[in-house]
């Protein structure tokens, strides 16, 4: 276990899923931004938010793209029935929820559901770079392993979100 002698990981976290724990607080793409992102919900005008959503979704990629042990910690989130991983899904969804309340204004009243549209960007940003970290770097023909690749999945998130936003002015 790297090195570290286990009484100290009891002494200091008392078990193993908390020092799992503190280590996804510490290093989650979600937990890290939470504080930066409570603070842009309660200071930004939200009436155009998607410069906003477009940041975070990109961010959320070249986040994940270079964590390999935070890929490892949502393998391991999405394959096990584990009650710690199941409250940091949890934080997740808060946050998120805090979050999708300051969008809904812009779709309200509109067919698109923007709340599928980040659930499918998400996970779609997770699956993507899982599967081709596992099978290789090319996925649908993008190469992931080259700056193009990557550029083209971060401009086309961009574009989704601009889609969404544009669909829901013109209902």
């Amino acid at each position: 276990m790297a090195g570290v002698d286990r009484k100290l990981i009891y002494r200091y976290f008392g078990n193993l899923n908390n020092l799992i724990e503190a280590y996804i607080v510490e290093n989650d793409y979600w937990m890290v931004f939470a504080d930066h992102l409570k603070g842009l919900l309660k200071d930004r005008d939200f009436r155009d938010s998607k410069a906003l959503v477009i940041e975070i979704l990109q961010e959320q990629f070249k986040f994940f793209y270079g964590e390999k042990k935070m890929q490892s910690l949502i393998l391991m989130e999405l394959s096990e029935k584990n009650s710690l991983m199941q409250s940091i899904h949890n934080a997740r969804e808060s946050l998120g929820q805090q979050f999708y309340e300051k969008t809904d204004a812009h779709f309200k009243d509109s067919e698109v559901d923007f709340r599928a549209v980040a659930a499918l960007l998400v996970g779609g940003i997770y699956y993507m770079i899982l599967h081709t970290r596992n099978n290789g770097y090319n996925f649908a023909g993008i190469n992931l392993k080259s700056q193009e690749g990557i550029n083209s999945v971060l401009e086309t998130l961009a574009k989704i979100v601009d889609w969404a936003y544009l669909a829901a002015t013109i209902n």
